[in-house]
């Protein structure tokens, strides 16, 4: 009997210090929404919280080492990649790679290297690097899949800053509180995007919490474009009716 309840006690004691050194992430985005307009040429987005207690913790936290990760993941597509060749000095489509729900924005930042962070297959498994996407959206055919194309779907988006990688890009500014900012090109796609936030310490993931932002086009340009998805038919015979007046009117005024 007496045996149980020291163990017993003794549990307690260990659930009552895992609760006290348990961390959770209270996090905002300095724009919870981005608006698109004519005059657009790109933005940026300061995502910022700080580490504390887990709800009902009686102790705060111990001064700690921690790293961090942020990945911002923006609405999907399906993307083709091909290879041309030259078939008798024409360069012509041969193989293809299709990848589906590809995400058309993924940025990283964290606060040191991603290797000295945790281990690569860690961060494979949280989908935090470019390989992980690609291989999550890769749809493979029956032949075997050669890397090239991934390589590639990727190249094209970092060079139109669509994918980035920045070691080094989160700051903590004292030793629980952290900032980073998140660069959105011109051509940042309108939807929802997702700014996962992943806390390491000694190589594990200790806690991790997703944040929402959104980026769409406003005023005069969003008004045309929700014309032309929902009302296509009106659209195109509204654009048709301006080309002819538009052309009318020009030839009235060149003619005197």
């Amino acid at each position: 009997m007496m045996v149980r309840l020291a163990l017993s006690v003794l549990a307690l004691c260990l659930l009552g210090l895992s609760a006290a050194k348990a961390q959770r992430l209270v996090a905002s985005t300095s724009d919870p929404e981005v608006s698109i307009t004519s005059t657009f040429a790109g933005d940026t987005i300061t995502l910022f919280g700080t580490i504390e207690p887990e709800t009902g913790a009686t102790e705060p936290l111990a001064p700690q080492r921690y790293d961090m990760v942020i990945a911002v993941r923006g609405p999907v597509a399906n993307h083709v990649v091909r290879r041309k060749d030259s078939v008798f000095g024409i360069w012509i489509n041969r193989e293809q790679q299709e990848y589906r729900n590809f995400p058309n924005f993924f940025s990283i930042v964290s606060s040191a290297p991603l290797d000295k962070i945790a281990d690569e297959e860690l961060l494979k498994s949280l989908y935090l690097t470019f390989e992980s996407q690609t291989e999550l959206a890769r749809i493979d055919e029956p032949a075997a899949v050669q890397p090239v194309f991934s390589e590639n779907l990727v190249r094209l988006k970092e060079q139109r800053g669509l994918f980035a990688l920045n070691e080094g890009g989160v700051s903590f500014l004292s030793p629980r509180f952290y900032s980073t900012r998140i660069d959105l090109p011109a051509f940042a796609p309108n939807g929802t995007y997702l700014a996962q936030t992943h806390l390491f310490q000694n190589g594990e993931l200790i806690a991790r919490r997703v944040d929402r932002f959104v980026v769409r086009t406003a005023g005069f340009e969003r008004f045309v474009g929700d014309a032309a998805r929902d009302y296509p038919l009106v659209y195109g015979a509204f654009c048709v009716l301006l080309a002819v007046f538009t052309g009318w009117l020009g030839g009235v005024a060149f003619k005197r």
